[in-house]
């Protein structure tokens, strides 16, 4: 029988977090001072072959994601063991602050890079849905393009050219206008 871990930690100072292996996590990361330290194809490219390394690391499978010039939002499979979350994100933002401080000039003085990150432990369908969705159609609701289907730097880009009829059943099913994530970058 395999046994499945949650653990539930409160923190002094960040709010209390839910554990739990095998589930998935809805992970929204955001720069310092809402700045555009991601704004080129290659600084994207950087961040999103960073996050492939740490999920990889850390036994996490990354199932769909979005990058934007100040921000991200991932969805996740946790591993057997998911307290190593907070880890992982460490390394990315640590990598990448390095990698925009040593390749972006007008960023290279920039103390900071990174601000924090949230995540949410998805804890039923209806919810997973709608922050797909969320995650999807984050280029959108952000001005960067009127289809989220051109957006290169995310999931649904590839998602969309598989089976359109399927996202846009799901988009229609699970609407992400309930969803409120701390996304006003």
């Amino acid at each position: 029988m395999l046994m499945r871990m949650e653990r539930y930690k409160t923190y002094k100072h960040n709010p209390p977090h839910l554990f739990r292996s095998g589930a998935k996590y809805f992970i929204t990361a955001a720069t310092y001072g809402r700045k555009p330290f991601f704004s080129g194809n290659e600084a994207k490219e950087r961040l999103f072959q960073s996050i492939r390394k740490g999920m990889e690391d850390y036994g996490w499978r990354l199932e769909d994601w979005v990058i934007l010039d100040n921000h991200y939002h991932l969805m996740a499979d946790a591993p057997e063991d998911p307290t190593g979350l907070s880890r992982m994100i460490r390394d990315v933002h640590r990598f990448t602050a390095l990698w925009v401080k040593k390749h972006r000039k007008d960023f290279g003085s920039e103390k900071r890079i990174w601000y924090n990150y949230w995540d949410t432990c998805i804890t039923y369908e209806r919810s997973y849905f709608a922050r797909l969705n969320y995650i999807w159609h984050n280029p959108v609701k952000h001005g960067y393009v009127r289809d989220a289907g051109c957006w290169r730097f995310g999931s649904y880009f590839d998602r969309v050219r598989q089976d359109r009829r399927y996202v846009d059943g799901l988009r229609e099913t699970y609407p992400f206008d309930g969803v409120h994530v701390e996304d006003h970058f």
